[in-house]
């Protein structure tokens, strides 16, 4: 059974960590301090042979992932024995195992297992011709160019088009650009509008747009920012919905048997789908359920997290969470038990290799292990 009380304290730890607390939950986090007696929590046998030898490797986590996440607030009544010696006995580092030699020294191994890592810069651009060109090579070149189009790569890791004709054509040609599982892309489309995707993403578009309109389409996720064009709307059409563009910041989650769900962060944007229309407002996010497109206040932070290098998940279904995290790290998922409402809440950096996430999983009491290149989670 869950020590609920011992759960919430985890929780608010990882929060301070990050340096997310809000003002009451560190007040929160003080009073359980001040109530908790100096009793100490139990020390796993196998991972220290006493109090203090565990305090000094999880003091040295802390203060790593306090560099990590550049927290420039620390809270004042954070001292050296006090709280953060109370909260590091509530962490455990799983890379480590403590082994007594004949002559009861202990020596620190570390735990082999097959690295799998986080995703990387990639993507296969696919010509009108049918030829397939790997972007996983950051450098800059030229990958294609004639008389309509110049089509270059830059060192950064972003492919562009460059429009070449005199004039517009009739019958612009169709590419495509495909991040497979465990990769992410940008691209510069035709017209300058920028598109971030993330894993498992497609993306169909012209290697130039028409006079009167610009038209992609995209299967999984991405995030756009689109040139504005009074005289040519912008339309994403993406598993039965269309987005109607004016010029704007926004992304865009399709992933199939998935529901659908744009995040408008400025600008404006038209969603139909269910032959209904909602216009969004910044900050807003329309999504269907249920076979109804509904509209809400958004989560920016969370719409934005795998943009900026995290998984971002506030009380997320477990398994929706889930499937996030095999897309980024092309892992296997394997479920054990029946709890499917389990739900999730924490930030997660991307670039964490498979090993740290399952400790992090760990520690946010999502129970699993990394077994060769499957997760196995208890539900």
């Amino acid at each position: 059974m869950v020590d609920h009380n011992q759960f919430r304290i985890k929780q608010l730890a990882y929060k301070w960590l990050q340096g997310t607390c809000t003002p009451e939950e560190e007040a929160e986090l003080q009073q359980w301090y001040e109530t908790s007696n100096g009793e100490p929590l139990p020390i796993p046998e196998e991972l220290a042979t006493d109090e203090q030898q565990l305090k000094e490797l999880l003091f040295l986590n802390i203060k790593q992932e306090i560099q990590a996440s550049k927290i420039k607030r620390i809270p004042q009544w954070v001292k050296l024995g006090g709280i953060a010696a109370a909260l590091a006995l509530l962490f455990i580092l799983p890379l480590y195992l403590v082994k007594r030699t004949t002559g009861d020294t202990p020596q620190v191994a570390v735990k082999t297992q097959q690295q799998v890592h986080p995703g990387i810069k990639a993507a296969v651009l696919t010509l009108a011709d049918g030829t397939k060109i790997d972007l996983s090579a950051h450098q800059q070149s030229v990958l294609h160019q004639d008389e309509q189009v110049k089509i270059v790569t830059t060192a950064s890791g972003t492919v562009q088009y460059q429009f070449t004709a005199s004039k517009n054509t009739a019958a612009s040609r169709t590419n495509t650009i495909e991040t497979p599982i465990g990769t992410e892309y940008t691209i510069i489309l035709a017209d300058g509008s920028k598109v971030w995707l993330n894993a498992g993403s497609v993306l169909t578009f012209p290697e130039s747009f028409a006079s009167n309109s610009r038209e992609v389409k995209l299967s999984g996720e991405a995030y756009f920012e689109v040139s504005h064009d009074s005289k040519r709307p912008f339309y994403v059409r993406s598993n039965e919905q269309t987005i109607r563009v004016f010029g704007t910041h926004f992304n865009v989650s399709s992933y199939p048997n998935e529901n659908n769900k744009t995040t408008l962060i400025a600008g404006s944007v038209q969603v139909s789908q269910f032959g209904k229309s909602k216009m969004l407002k910044p900050g807003q996010a329309a999504f269907t359920t249920g076979g109804n497109l509904i509209v809400a206040e958004a989560n920016i932070e969370e719409a934005m997290a795998w943009k900026n290098g995290f998984f971002y998940f506030e009380s997320t279904p477990i398994k929706d969470a889930l499937a996030a995290i095999k897309r980024w790290y092309n892992v296997d998922i394997v479920y054990k038990g029946t709890n499917e409402k389990r739900e999730l809440t924490g930030k997660i950096k991307r670039n964490s290799t498979a090993q740290q996430l399952v400790e992090t999983l760990n520690f946010l009491d999502i129970k699993c292990r990394l077994q060769n290149n499957k997760i196995e989670v208890e539900l």
